[in-house]
């Protein structure tokens, strides 16, 4: 299970016993960094939607990795641009005081290394900023996959759902198959391909129930559990429909655009920037990041009307086969339907309900990626 305890003596001192995961990894902030009630719901045996972005930052390793990085470059003496720049002049003037003219071979490769490090003084736009927003454009995205992971995982758990419900009326129909066999009322074809169907729906049993398992175990590794450990994994949270009404591409623009870490990143870079030719490059990219990030959240919001009509029919489809399955089930009370009619309009009925469950998720996670978008995320291309 999850480690909580700080490395710090003043953590240590101050750490409670609590009943939850047992430690694997330290925590990346320092206790007085969050309230108690706060590091109480991180540390529990519980994994919920609403706190992913918290255990990334607090029990994610590579997000630990690059805060560690991150300090480490704070401690560095060449750590802005001018100074990162100026050691690569002083790297070329080192190499140019070695060129003697008496070794023409020796000379070549000195004054390619001068030009190479000369170069990278000009093109160099690198310093403690953009270092800081290429490490928080990598949390955010690593909390993005932890979203996705998470509705996928029961996704997939609704499908498996489903397909254990489908194998309970293929089992049914093979035994049917064998005693109409046995009275002449089928022949072997039908048992065949009875007995095929229970074979096939198994095989998607398993392959969803691994899915399942390497899904579980994928979110227990990001989010500082171990692989085999057994949190309890909270439901995703009901799509905000109203949320939903409030999108407009338009005017939620600008807020992508400000929110862009790629856009941060080449804008501070451009500020960086001394040699004309890194510049134009760079003003360019950062017109085309502009221009893709505006697509990209159109896209998006296309995706989420796409879901939301996908949920709505769903919806509509299960609200059908909700009468057709209380009118199978009075016929099947009063004896006038056959068990396997019956258990057939079950299996149609199940698999609608878990389809508009599966369409909600489909839809709430729409929703996430616009949102997404709109806070720093959004596909603005190549950096």
């Amino acid at each position: 299970m999850r480690k909580w305890k700080q490395i710090s003596a003043f953590c240590l001192a101050a750490a409670l016993t609590v009943s939850g995961p047992a430690a694997t990894v330290w925590a990346g902030s320092p206790e007085f960094a969050r309230t108690p009630e706060e590091w109480a719901k991180l540390r529990d045996n519980v994994m919920e939607y609403d706190e992913l972005a918290g255990l990334i930052r607090e029990y994610n390793v590579t997000v630990q990795k690059n805060q560690l990085d991150i300090n480490d470059k704070k401690k560095d003496d060449r750590i802005t641009s001018d100074q990162n720049a100026q050691y690569y002049r002083d790297a070329a003037s080192d190499y140019r005081n070695m060129i003697t003219g008496d070794d023409p071979v020796s000379d070549a490769s000195g004054a390619a290394s001068a030009n190479s490090a000369e170069a990278m003084a000009d093109n160099n736009v690198e310093d403690l900023q953009v270092y800081q927003l290429t490490y928080e454009q990598e949390e955010a995205n690593l909390v993005a996959t932890a979203q996705s992971s998470m509705i996928a995982y029961f996704q997939q758990r609704y499908e498996l759902e489903s397909a254990k419900n489908s194998l309970e009326f293929a089992e049914a129909a093979y035994q049917s198959a064998l005693v109409r066999q046995s009275a002449g009322m089928a022949i072997q074809a039908d048992v065949l391909g009875a007995l095929e169907s229970v074979q096939s729906t198994q095989t998607s049993i398993d392959k969803l129930t691994s899915s399942v398992e390497e899904t579980r175990q994928k979110l227990c590794v990001m989010l500082g559990w171990k692989y085999n450990d057994s949190p309890d994994i909270l439901e995703i949270p009901a799509v905000n429909m109203e949320r939903i009404a409030s999108m407009n591409p338009d005017t939620d623009k600008d807020s992508a655009l400000g929110n862009s870490y790629t856009l941060k990143i080449n804008k501070r870079k451009l500020e960086n920037a001394v040699g004309d030719i890194t510049k134009q490059t760079l003003n360019r990219t950062i017109t085309s990041n502009e221009q893709n990030i505006g697509s990209d959240l159109t896209k998006r919001y296309r995706a989420v009307l796409q879901a939301k009509a996908a949920y709505d029919q769903a919806g509509a489809e299960f609200a059908l086969e909700s009468k057709n399955m209380d009118t199978a089930q009075r016929k099947y009370d009063l004896g006038t339907l056959s068990k396997l009619d019956y258990l057939k309009q079950k299996n149609a009925y199940d698999t609608k309900n878990f389809a508009i469950k599966t369409a909600e998720l489909a839809l709430f996670q729409a929703v996430q990626n616009y949102d997404n978008a709109v806070n720093g995320l959004a596909s603005a291309g190549g950096l």
